[in-house]
């Protein structure tokens, strides 16, 4: 017992732990070298993304209006609104589907709210279209419709739109001859001027 108490308790040396000031300005130069590769492409991601959803929104809102025209053997209008009872002209705004059983442009209290959707992103413009899209017993349209979204920046290369056919027929635009551009219904590029 005694010999336990004559050893010596051999004593760690106390490092640091952490960063040198080297190893921190290294992975700060490494950091601001990805962020200045990684961030143009994330902005190009969020761009498509942003005009992708509200293309993709916009398409499943006038399906609805169409196959409901078909399927109740009448008149659907789609059109935009600001309070889910008038139609408005701005297709930035929310988009409300309804049986206009009065002709009369406007929802009332006894029409049925078939389908509606948000507004559109505050960052993408619309254009192509004014007014409401009145879908007929057999799912067509008077005149053919292209809904064209951009970005607030206004490139073409990001444009996208919702074409409508005369037969009602509902398709988003595709770059068919590969210049990185959409076309219309017409085989026009799209444009956001």
């Amino acid at each position: 017992m005694a010999l336990r108490a004559k050893m010596k308790v051999q004593s760690i040396p106390n490092y640091q732990h952490g960063l040198t000031l080297l190893e921190l300005l290294v992975t700060v130069a490494i950091l601001g070298i990805l962020v200045t590769v990684v961030a143009p492409n994330i902005q190009s991601i969020l761009i498509k993304n942003r005009i992708t959803g509200d293309v993709n929104t916009l398409s499943a809102v006038a399906q609805r209006a169409r196959f409901t025209a078909v399927d109740e053997q009448t008149d659907v209008t789609l059109c935009p609104t600001s309070n889910y009872t008038s139609c408005v002209s701005d297709w930035k705004n929310a988009k409300m589907v309804f049986i206009d059983s009065n002709g009369n442009g406007s929802r009332e209290n006894s029409e049925t709210l078939i389908a509606s959707s948000d507004p559109m992103h505050a960052q993408n413009a619309v254009s192509g279209i004014t007014g409401t899209i009145t879908f007929n017993e057999q799912g067509a349209i008077s005149t053919q419709a292209s809904i064209t979204i951009c970005p607030s920046s206004g490139e073409n290369s990001y444009a996208s739109a919702l074409l409508l056919s005369l037969y009602g027929r509902i398709a988003i635009a595709i770059d068919s001859d590969g210049d990185n551009v959409k076309e219309d219904l017409s085989g026009n590029a799209l444009s956001c001027s």
